[in-house]
């Protein structure tokens, strides 16, 4: 009686990927031992059992794959010898082949793939030399072709088999619909209520009103509990991906020959569908970024007396409504040094912003598109999928990235997301009685500061957090549209906020309430206004917006973020700021140099236009300009500072090339407190004027 094979296809496939799973953990094992032949018969029982059940279900080429394997393990056995780096990335490309053709027969195909003969050719290589190839997914041709986005969404799609699926418990149905009948018989018995209302006297609304007001606050519990039962339904274990990506990543260290160990236990912990989507190709170019920039050569690591093998975890927590997850490794860390000096290259007209940059502010870079401080690529770094791309979709995903590193000790990226993205939770803010919603893990404190606790310094008013200078800013920068109001008050509430390791402060009126809410999409005629992450409705059913943290952070170019360790900040001295204004790049730096060795905060203009703009942005407390420049001289813009109120009382310096009689009288009327001529600095006439005018 001929069997109807379509009946076992189903264990088939189980039972196949169940071989392969344990095939994958034998070959991971074997890359971390030396004498590793042990795992020969393990394997070869594995292949046997494989090939034997694709013969019965007639999946001829998949048994024949299986066969060749075969071949190849029982001549390593026989000459016992170990199972070479490149024998397990051969075993492990073309596990990836036959889990793909797996997902193929599930769909109802034949079992039979393109890669069929080429993957028999190389594994007939393989009991030759070492010639063969192991890589049969055509990635190295695509890659460099594909568009970012393209890549991220190939490498997430290998983890689902279909995304618009998904398995869910009876019993969760089943509570779902219990809470769903109660609140229809809630309902009901409301309804019932209300009629019952219009039909009593005066007298006896009270009682009934009471009862009403009861059956409402259980109404709106039972929402909430059938809310978080459905969310429930979309969430997923990270076991999904783990796995896998431990395969994909094993594979990426043999291929660039670092010895590795790898520490990412399976979890439990559940996380919303969409966002377990979205993860596999964030986490695969962390960990490939710690493989390819982080972990050491094994010299290097001997030298610095660290063990031979590399070591790089990926852990997952939860803590309330967020998850975190660590990808940490503990190579050499991030080379702030390599940064700058790329950054220099990149973007030479940031010269003065990037040599006075702190950690943070260089950290920034590492997230820029097309910025990396690998000179040469690798088959690693040249994916095309860079850092800016994982910090592209964490703000989608609402997520936040924070980065720790020490020299020679490693690297941590730290990964946070909302459990779901159904709800988030926030705080609402008011601001010229407007309310705003402002997501939880963008905020890192809130605070009541006196006025007197601001600290003035050249890019505006800064604050002491933990030994950190943080710079404050009004509401208005976050949301221009705000009507903008003097804040009379001897106290002020202001919000700190953390993005990519850069903090700012930001003053607002009132601090309302904590609360979760369901986010609502920008309506599509707001889609380019980026101020905007969503919106929610408060408790009358008012439009609230939830404002956009990474966007506001970026466009706000805080150049310096001050970190003071052992020193007490109100005892420091005042720091003056500078203004520099000169046509000459070399007069402008010479002049920069000349100062700075004083200690003043030096910033420069290419001529008075210039330095205008740059005077509505920053406060200075005195400007060194030349008189002849381009576009707007000195005398020009003289004139216009001492018309402006907010500009009039701030000492100018005017130097000339030569010294002529008619300008130094010019500049006096005009109302400039000194005169030099720029042969004069050998002299140091300039930090003397300087110093007598701020009285240092």
């Amino acid at each position: 009686m001929n069997l109807d094979k379509n009946l076992f296809i189903a264990d088939y496939i189980s039972e196949a990927r169940e071989i392969l799973d344990s095939l994958d953990e034998l070959a991971m094992a074997a890359t971390k031992e030396k004498g590793n032949s042990k795992y020969l018969k393990e394997i070869l029982r594995l292949l046997h059992t494989l090939k034997g059940s694709s013969r019965m279900l007639e999946f001829l080429q998949i048994e024949k794959v299986v066969n060749h394997l075969e071949t190849v393990c029982k001549s390593i056995q026989g000459n016992r010898s170990e199972i070479s780096n490149k024998i397990v990335q051969l075993l492990m490309g073309v596990d990836e082949i036959l889990r793909k053709t797996l997902d193929s027969i599930e769909k109802g195909s034949d079992g039979n793939f393109p890669e069929y003969q080429e993957i028999i050719e190389n594994i007939d290589k393989a009991l030759e030399d070492d010639s063969f190839k192991t890589d049969f997914s055509g990635k190295e041709e695509s890659d460099n072709s594909e568009k970012d986005e393209e890549k991220v969404s190939q490498d997430n799609s290998e983890f689902f088999h279909d995304s618009q699926t998904i398995k869910i418990q009876i019993s969760q149905v089943d509570s779902i619909l219990q809470s769903l009948d109660k609140l229809i018989m809630r309902q009901i018995k409301l309804k019932n209520e209300i009629d019952s209302l219009k039909k009593q006297s005066e007298s006896a609304g009270f009682q009934a009103f009471q009862e009403i007001s009861e059956n409402i606050s259980v109404l709106e519990n039972q929402s909430v509990d059938i809310q978080k039962n459905i969310i429930a339904l979309r969430m997923l274990p990270f076991d999904m991906i783990l796995r896998p990506i431990k395969r994909s990543i094993v594979s990426e260290a043999l291929k660039v020959g670092k010895n590795i160990d790898f520490d990412i236990p399976q979890s439990e912990i559940t996380i919303d569908k969409f966002i377990l989507e979205k993860l596999p190709a964030i986490l695969i170019h962390l960990v490939r970024n710690s493989i390819d920039h982080g972990i050491e050569t094994k010299e290097e690591r001997l030298k610095l007396g660290k063990s031979e093998n590399g070591k790089i975890s990926v852990s997952i927590s939860q803590v309330s409504n967020r998850i975190f997850i660590n990808v940490k490794d503990d190579g050499h860390g991030i080379d702030y040094e390599k940064i700058k000096a790329k950054a220099l290259k990149v973007f030479p007209e940031k010269e003065n912003e990037i040599l006075s940059a702190d950690k943070n502010d260089l950290l920034q870079f590492i997230f820029a598109a097309g910025f990396s401080t690998k000179e040469q690529q690798t088959e690693l770094s040249g994916r095309g999928i860079g850092l800016d791309v994982v910090r592209s979709e964490m703000d989608k995903l609402k997520g936040k990235i924070t980065v720790y590193s020490e020299v020679n000790q490693g690297t941590n990226f730290e990964l946070s997301l909302p459990a779901s993205l159904a709800t988030q939770d926030g705080l609402f803010v008011s601001v010229s009685d407007n309310s705003y919603l402002i997501l939880s893990h963008y905020i890192k404190e809130i605070l009541t500061v006196k006025k007197s606790d601001f600290l003035e310094m050249q890019h505006g008013p800064v604050i002491n957090v933990h030994d950190e200078l943080v710079p404050i800013f009004d509401f208005d920068i976050i949301n221009p549209n705000s009507q903008k109001h003097t804040n009379t008050k001897s106290e002020l509430s202001i919000v700190i906020l953390e993005y990519l390791n850069r903090k700012i402060g930001v003053i607002v009126d009132k601090i309302l309430h904590y609360g979760t809410v369901v986010i609502k999409p920008v309506p599509p005629i707001l889609k380019d206004f980026n101020a905007l992450q969503g919106l929610v409705f408060d408790e009358n059913y008012r439009i609230i917006p939830v404002l956009n943290i990474p966007d506001t952070i970026r466009r706000f170019r805080v150049v310096n973020v001050y970190d003071i360790k052992n020193l007490e900040v109100r005892k420091m001295p005042k720091i003056h700021s500078v203004l520099v204004v000169d046509d000459s790049h070399t007069t402008r730096h010479i002049e920069q140099i000349i100062l700075e060795a004083e200690n003043y905060n030096v910033s420069t203009a290419v001529d008075g236009i210039d330095a205008l703009e740059k005077m509505k942005e920053h406060k200075f407390d005195l400007v060194v300009t030349d008189v002849k420049m381009p576009r707007m001289d000195g005398f020009v813009l003289l004139h216009n500072m001492r018309h402006k109120e907010e500009l009039k009382n701030i000492p100018v310096i005017m130097v000339s090339s030569v010294f002529e009689g008619d300008t130094l009288e010019k500049a006096k009327n005009l109302g400039a407190q000194g005169y030099i001529v720029k042969s004069d600095f050998e002299r140091e006439n300039l930090t003397a004027k300087v110093k007598e005018l701020l009285h240092d």
